[in-house]
């Protein structure tokens, strides 16, 4: 394979821009003719080499930037290993791939990473990064099995400290007596070896109250200074992605390190940026994950009360650390800062109601700022709470690094550096609000989306949120990591990377390709558009005349697959079929959708028949290949949902600059989705199949064609 193209860090020549060298290339032709020859039926692509190629020149170079679109069967994952791998061991640097799903994680570390290093005879240690809620705290957990009480969780014979009832007044509930038995019996699986700790993979289920109980946030954890470190499945699971020359992830977990700087005992939790090869896979997520990791939500009500139990937590710092003031704050003055802001949030909460009342009835009460800009005479309260609330962080973030540095062996120090932490996070969550609440938008930029929604019991919750990737992705990939490539088989329309570069920001130097598919998709398969008599918006025709297509067209014999955009439509199509179709109907629910499919895939091995009614989840990911599915029914072209805060933002904004909206966001997104949707079809060479589109608008409306020649180039059959 050649030594490092790179010097040392240390060695002030290391800056020096890598290039793909001779060597590298060696490597990676290499690692692709051992691949060829080991793996059991590897057939030669073109697209996977022109992938394998791109990959090659984007991650060996500093800098570099590839985008590849690359459909079912181009085989990504091996394409990105064969190019990833090799350049990650050459240079001493780390590959961090990234996917939406955990469906793909679990694939890559169990079954695509091991089977390309043993086929290649390369070495590289492997780990999955996950977020610290996914695993068990050990002392959490220790702590509430040890108690039979909500209090007695945080408890020791002195009674309950400061830190044990700030932390145990901020949970919803008391918890019931079977989850603490659960508790215990996680702790004893983990002590005994049985488990290793990750709650994905839990002996038992785990309830939503009991997870939240028996797990740690980073801002609560006291790390390795801990009583219970030694078997902290956490701390485990770090030592290993630190460990790691491959480390696989999430992009939720990927740009939170990345915003954060996340750095735990002074290193970072996947790599620092600039010696990071990252792969996005499923890269059509990015952008969402994206707009999620700068959004903001504050509940006004909940929160009011949750700060005005800092009292509490301020007068056990103070006598713990033993100093008059923390932060530059007495304590009364902390109290007085906590109990302001307790009452400047109830207050406000009155102000939005003399300006908006929800209406009775009303499913999900939303009000939206037009143009992101709220009402000028909110903005006095607004920066107030936003002053105040910055001096609460400040506070509680000093007295967390006092607390920390107290004795060490002192349980109560533990309990109230964890409450701390917790606070830390109430804090950080409303000032990020009120800070993206009183920003000013930048001219030239779209503006953030600032909305407020009403919750069942009356709580008004503020929100706020970017409407556009393009600026948190400059800045937290394209900008910082060494070379990015990012994939999936919808990236584009039709092959146009404008509107994905206008999305993510994508600077001009990166490569771009829509590579073909190695199946011959016009040979087999079908898209079906039937001049389909009654429109989506029809509420109670459409359904109706769904199911009669459904009971007339399909192959009850066979594996089909119904999507819908609205879980209510797909209900109401399934209500609509005979008793005996209905029967072979598996209904994509709230519960585990791997069941769902599972049923589907024996029922058709039984010669039985099934037909799969899911929503937008069950359209990416499934692989169901042969009779497992043998036509993809779509109810209706799946556009963004126009009442979307961020939506309708951002709409207004383009519409503003002269622009159509439904054009630049509408469109492409349908057209995106519609082509995931597309692909649950043809899985390998041999199947065969078609894909219906049940909305005659794309016969009817002018995006109608853009949308249709965008498509796979499946044989058309239209009206």
């Amino acid at each position: 394979m050649g030594e490092p193209e790179l010097q040392s860090p240390a060695d002030p020549a290391a800056a020096t821009p890598r290039a793909l060298t001779e060597a590298l290339k060696t490597g990676i032709r290499d690692a692709y003719a051992k691949l060829q020859a080991n793996t059991p039926g590897f057939s030669t692509r073109r697209a996977q080499s022109q992938m394998i190629g791109l990959v090659s020149r984007a991650l060996a170079t500093s800098g570099g930037i590839g985008i590849a679109e690359a459909p079912t069967g181009v085989g990504k994952s091996l394409a990105y290993l064969t190019a990833g791998v090799p350049i990650a061991l050459a240079t001493k640097k780390k590959l961090v791939i990234s996917t939406g799903t955990v469906a793909l994680q679990s694939q890559l570390v169990e079954r695509d990473i091991p089977a390309f290093l043993a086929a290649t005879g390369l070495e590289a240690r492997v780990a999955l990064a996950k977020g610290r809620t996914r695993y068990l705290c050990t002392r959490n957990a220790a702590e509430l099995h040890g108690g039979s009480s909500q209090t007695a969780m945080f408890g020791d014979e002195a009674g309950v400290d400061e830190g044990a009832e700030y932390a145990a007044q901020l949970y919803d509930r008391p918890l019931a007596p079977h989850e603490t038995e659960l508790a215990g019996r996680l702790l004893e699986a983990h002590a005994d070896r049985m488990w290793d700790g990750d709650l994905d993979a839990a002996p038992e289920p785990v309830s939503p109250a009991l997870r939240a109980r028996i797990t740690t946030p980073a801002s609560g954890c006291a790390g390795r200074r801990c009583g219970f470190a030694q078997q902290c499945p956490v701390l485990k699971a770090r030592n290993g992605v630190r460990e790691a020359q491959v480390v696989v992830t999430n992009h939720a977990l990927l740009l939170s390190s990345l915003a954060l700087g996340d750095v735990e005992n002074g290193q970072p939790l996947l790599a620092a940026p600039g010696e990071m090869l990252l792969v996005l896979d499923e890269g059509h997520h990015v952008a969402s994950v994206a707009i999620d990791q700068g959004a903001a939500r504050l509940p006004l009500g909940d929160m009011a009360r949750r700060v005005s139990r800092l009292q509490v937590l301020i007068a056990g710092s103070h006598r713990l650390v033993d100093k008059d003031k923390i932060g530059g704050l007495l304590p009364n003055e902390a109290i007085e800062l906590a109990t302001r802001v307790s009452k400047a949030l109830k207050a406000f909460a009155l102000e939005i109601e003399r300006v908006w009342t929800p209406e009775p009835g009303e499913r999900e009460p939303m009000w939206r700022a037009a143009n992101g800009r709220l009402p000028g005479e909110w903005m006095p309260a607004i920066e107030a709470l936003g002053d105040d609330t910055r001096a609460l962080v400040d506070w509680v973030r000093a007295a967390q690094q006092l607390v920390a540095r107290n004795k060490q062996d002192d349980p109560t120090r533990e309990r109230l550096q964890r409450s701390l932490g917790m606070a830390l996070e109430l804090v950080e969550q409303q000032h990020a609000l009120w800070s993206g609440w009183r920003r000013e938008d930048r001219d030239g930029q779209p503006p953030f989306a600032r909305w407020i929604t009403a919750t069942r019991d009356g709580d008004l919750v503020c929100h706020c949120s970017p409407v556009s990737a393009a600026q948190v992705l400059r800045q937290l990939l394209w900008k910082e990591v060494d070379s990015v490539v990012m994939t999936s088989a919808t990236l584009t329309g039709g092959g146009d990377f404008q509107a994905f570069a206008i999305d993510t920001g994508l600077p001009d130097h990166a490569e771009t390709a829509s590579l073909p598919s190695p199946f011959d998709l016009r040979r087999q398969a079908q898209l079906v558009v039937p001049d389909f008599p009654v429109l989506p918006d029809d509420r109670e025709g459409h359904p109706r005349a769904v199911a009669d297509y459904l009971v007339r067209e399909l192959d009850w014999n066979k594996g089909s697959m119904v999507l819908f955009t609205s879980r209510w439509k797909m209900e109401k199509v399934a209500e609509l079929l005979p008793a005996s179709r209905r029967a072979q109907v598996q209904m994509q629910t709230g519960g585990n959708k791997s069941q769902v499919v599972a049923e589907h895939l024996k029922r058709v091995a039984a010669k039985q028949g099934s037909v799969l009614f899911g929503l937008n989840s069950f359209g990416e990911g499934l692989d169901l290949p042969g009779e497992a599915c043998t036509t993809v029914v779509i109810t209706q072209v799946p556009f963004a949902v126009p009442t979307d805060p961020q939506t309708a933002t951002l709409g207004e904004w383009l519409e503003g600059r002269g622009l159509n909206a439904f054009n630049l966001i509408a469109v492409p997104h349908a057209l995106r989705t519609l082509t995931q949707f597309a692909g649950r079809l043809i899985r390998t060479s041999s199947d065969t199949g078609r894909v219906v589109i049940l909305d005659a608008r794309l016969l009817k409306r002018r995006y109608g064609k853009r949308i249709l020649d965008a498509l796979p180039p499946f044989e058309r059959v239209i009206g």
